[in-house]
């Protein structure tokens, strides 16, 4: 029996012509064939994939031997984006020019021995880069104005901004500093997301504005970071201050999908009946399979909390916004009988805590970071502390619960100053390990301090459990007692120390004006009592450590073991106190009502020594001390960008 003939294997039109483009056939030999070329290859369905394919499979030797084809496709490419007509067939072309080039600029960043200088070389050559990438830019501030071709535009600004990971070091982006975009991306940002082609347009345009606003920023001024700084578009802020609120709701979802940390005992029932009863029920997933999926959150769109940073930190129109956009949404939950609101506060909050507890490695580490400093430029913002005051904005957050120890579940109204205070409590209890991350600790201190600091000047009692914040600090404290030897080597410790004995003394000294009962004093004074021998090695450590820095003429140290005085003063006056009804009693270990008891007994003999100036502190500034953390926020911010456009671009 003859074997049956084998058909060839089919091949769409768009593969088998950029394979011959790939190969370096010649493709045309007039001017008038080179232009039908084009055409009929760019009406043609672009396949992103077999480019991917293509660029790939080659050697980055091999990519600059093609840059007599590719450079080819480049400019027809770029023609077909300076035409104004809108004709179907055009704007066809145009959308597959977009794809097109959008493929090959990120797999040709993705080749690890292409410089962005090879890359010129390849798409332009150098003689003609100026010129023609130029051209690319001005059309792609053109092209992101038109609804038609904004989201496949936004895509290709992203991944030629981006480069391969590196922001700062892709010179290409100079083109973007001389046709400043900023006015046009802002206006894109003011219409209604109902009139986009997308509804993550604004995201991108935000993304976008975030990368090109911190490209070489301490180096040079940057027209987009002026224009974040100075901006006053009221409709363009609103608008950026709902999408992060949503944006912020959907990252703590896809936390929440893999584990339900509020399933009451009621849904819990009736999950396991279903499983029970029907097979067909979709199988919850492990615990083991839970932690996997959890090691990749928070989502690529994280990288939008860059941005954010920019406009908090430098736009005081951006926080009076802020403020009014939340003032507007409790008056309306107020007036409507919501039981719950979201404001783009509430959701960052609530967002956090769930990147707190689940920080892990190094990119959400770095996150981490960044949220806490997002919060801490907030909490240093009189605007923001004068809303929180207010009675009005108190709120129900949901804070993470997925891992022990849990907050205690609170699902009523609370103060957004306590609900910080827990977000603040969550990091410092799931952060402890041996490498201890003093900076995002020294952050998180720093902001409970600031809070404390508000609310004694403005005599605000917060109904919140410090009887679950006290033990974290006094183990925090044994912590960095135990490994003293390990974390002295690093230069960060005096200002970590600082922040976190200025919250105790914060409480300590003025507690009477915000503490919301006694019983809270007592428990803090029985913790610190508790805690003496390690506050002993801390304050010896900073005393001998001042007294050399003193001798080797070495400015003054952020603490001094003055800042220890009112803490060695409780643990001296009680210490005698405890020890004498010990004897009398013959009790060898008190419990620690007690113990609470007899700080009861002896607290009106306390004389503590004011300390007047623990309210003040240093603000944060970015430049010089943070310039190396946003450097490599940057990079983990377009890889995260990268990532998820590589993904579109695949498919």
């Amino acid at each position: 029996m003859n074997n049956p003939v084998k058909r060839p294997e089919f091949k769409e039109k768009f593969v088998e012509i950029s394979e011959d483009i790939f190969k370096g056939a010649k493709l045309y030999t007039t001017e008038v064939e080179k232009i039908g070329f084009w055409d009929n290859y760019l009406i043609l369905p672009a396949n992103t994939r077999c480019i991917t394919r293509l660029i790939q499979s080659k050697s980055e030797e091999g990519l600059l031997d093609l840059k007599d084809n590719l450079g080819d496709l480049f400019v027809a490419c770029l023609e077909k984006l300076e035409l104004s007509t809108f004709t179907y067939s055009e704007n066809t072309r145009q959308l597959n020019a977009i794809a097109i080039l959008t493929a090959i600029i990120r797999n040709l960043f993705s080749k690890k021995r292409l410089t962005h200088f090879n890359i010129i070389s390849i798409l332009t050559g150098l003689d003609k880069a100026d010129v023609l990438f130029s051209k690319l830019v001005k059309v792609i501030q053109r092209h992101i104005q038109e609804p038609a071709t904004r989201s496949d535009t936004l895509q290709l600004a992203l991944v030629l901004v981006a480069g391969s990971d590196n922001v700062n070091q892709n010179g290409l982006n100079g083109y973007f500093m001389t046709t400043d975009m900023s006015a046009t991306l802002f206006n894109v940002l003011a219409e209604d997301v109902a009139n986009t082609s997308n509804e993550n347009d604004h995201r991108d345009v935000v993304m976008l504005l975030g990368m090109l606003s911190n490209y070489n920023k301490y180096e040079s001024r940057n027209p987009y970071l002026s224009y974040i700084k100075k901006t006053k578009q009221a409709k363009s802020l609103e608008s950026i201050i709902c999408m992060y609120t949503t944006t912020f709701t959907s990252l703590k979802s896809r936390y929440i999908e893999l584990n339900d940390d509020e399933e009451t005992l009621s849904k819990a029932m009736v999950t396991y009946m279903s499983k029970l009863f029907y097979s067909s029920a979709p199988t919850a997933p492990s615990e083991a399979e839970s932690s996997k999926s959890l090691l990749a959150l928070p989502s690529a769109q994280t990288a939008l909390l860059l941005p954010l940073f920019d406009f908090i930190n430098g736009n005081p129109f951006f926080i009076h916004t802020l403020v009014n956009t939340c003032s507007k949404i409790d008056a309306e939950s107020s007036n409507t009988s919501i039981q719950t609101k979201t404001t783009m506060l509430t959701s960052l909050i609530s967002f956090a805590s769930y990147v707190f507890e689940h920080n892990r490695n190094d990119r959400t580490n770095t996150y981490s970071r960044l949220l806490l400093t997002i919060i801490l430029k907030l909490t240093e913002d009189n605007s923001i502390m004068n809303y929180i005051a207010r009675d009005g904005s108190a709120a129900a957050v949901r804070l993470c619960r997925q891992r022990s120890p849990a907050l205690p579940l609170n699902k009523s109204n609370q103060s957004l100053f306590c609900v910080i205070l827990d977000d603040m409590l969550l990091f410092i209890r799931h952060n402890i390990r041996k490498k201890l991350d003093l900076i995002s600790y020294k952050l998180a201190f720093s902001i409970m301090h600031r809070i404390l600091s508000f609310v004694s000047k403005h005599k605000i009692r917060l109904n919140y459990h410090w009887v679950e914040l006290w033990p974290s600090l006094t183990s925090t404290l044994h912590f960095t007692a135990q490994r003293l030897e390990y974390l002295q080597l690093k230069e960060e410790l005096g200002v970590y120390l600082a922040s976190f004995v200025s919250v105790f003394n914060m409480c300590v000294t003025h507690g009477e004006t915000f503490l919301s009962d006694t019983k809270s004093y007592d428990c803090l004074y029985y913790e610190i009592i508790r805690a003496a021998a390690d506050f002993t090695i801390l304050s010896e450590y900073v005393n001998q450590s001042m007294n050399l820095k003193a001798r080797a003429g070495e400015r003054t140290p952020s603490i001094t073991h003055n800042e220890f005085y009112n803490i060695k003063l409780i643990c001296n006056h009680f210490k005698p106190a405890l020890d004498e009804w010990q004897a009398t009693k013959n009790v060898k270990f008190p419990t620690p009502e007690q113990v609470m008891a007899i700080i009861r007994e002896n607290y009106a003999t306390l004389e503590l020594k004011s300390m007047d100036t623990l309210d003040s502190y240093i603000a944060f500034n970015e430049v010089p001390v943070e310039m190396g953390f946003f450097r490599q926020l940057l990079r983990v911010v377009a890889i995260d960008y990268l990532e998820f456009y590589t993904t579109k671009i695949s498919t």
